[in-house]
């Protein structure tokens, strides 16, 4: 299938990676880009062979956010109706491989949005993040607010929402947004080894530690003792785990 604004890859066995593909626009999601993310994702979803999916942009820009040409004048009805269209966002929070943003240059706004509904996220040195919708008179509307503030705390997160404060990859990964910190030659790189090792381990051990790290993410520590019990029984049923325990 081709696609007019993202590339598919297959860079190793059982990798998948996404290659945000809109040089001029430095990336930024359009509604056409956002409905092929979800056909993309979709389909690495059906796909028994693919493990792990890498979402990544160009060395100068992961996304810069929103296509603002897209949204001069609109109506809040229309934005509605724009957001409901775009697939992408439905297809990122329900997939259940494990995905890894690899970040180069800037990932602002939206960018910054797609970026946070990964598992993993790797940045370049000086990477930059920002929630700069403040300055079109807007927030953040893809859970930019509500993921910054459950990972770097309250003040932190209105100081970037409020201020479109900018945060480097060094700062990002010390608040905990960011989980390694690469030089950019090599962010490719590091990021395909990692989607190697991830889709090489048992798949369903895998999904199940995701399902239950976002939900603890997302709810009471009884809910998700009883929620990481419900998955954790089922597993030594599964062949995986009788294989791999008699190794």
């Amino acid at each position: 299938m081709s696609y007019e604004t993202i590339l598919i890859e297959s860079p190793a066995q059982g990798v998948g990676l996404i290659r945000l593909n809109r040089p001029r626009q430095y990336n930024a999601l359009n509604s056409t880009l956002l409905i092929e993310l979800g056909t993309a994702l979709d389909n690495f979803e059906q796909d028994d062979a693919v493990g792990a999916v890498i979402i990544t942009g160009s060395e100068k820009a992961f996304a810069a956010g929103a296509d603002i040409a897209e949204m001069v004048g609109i109506s809040g009805q229309e934005m509605l109706e724009m957001v409901e269209a775009s697939t992408g966002w439905r297809a990122i929070s329900t997939f259940t491989k494990p995905t890894i943003c690899a970040v180069s240059g800037m990932a602002l706004g939206g960018g910054f949005e797609l970026a946070l509904q990964c598992d993993i996220l790797l940045a370049t040195k000086g990477a930059k993040f920002a929630l700069p919708e403040v300055n079109l008179g807007v927030i953040p509307g893809a859970g930019g607010t509500q993921r910054v503030a459950r990972i770097v705390g309250k003040s932190l997160a209105m100081e970037m929402v409020m201020n479109g404060r900018t945060l480097l990859a060094e700062e990002a990964h010390q608040r905990g947004i960011v989980s390694r910190v690469i030089d950019p030659a090599d962010i490719e790189a590091e990021a395909v080894q990692l989607a190697t090792e991830l889709a090489g381990r048992a798949p369903l051990a895998v999904r199940a530690g995701k399902a239950c790290v976002n939900k603890a993410i997302n709810t009471t520590l009884e809910e998700g003792l009883v929620f990481e019990r419900e998955a954790f029984i089922p597993l030594f049923d599964t062949e995986d785990a009788k294989n791999m325990m008699t190794a």
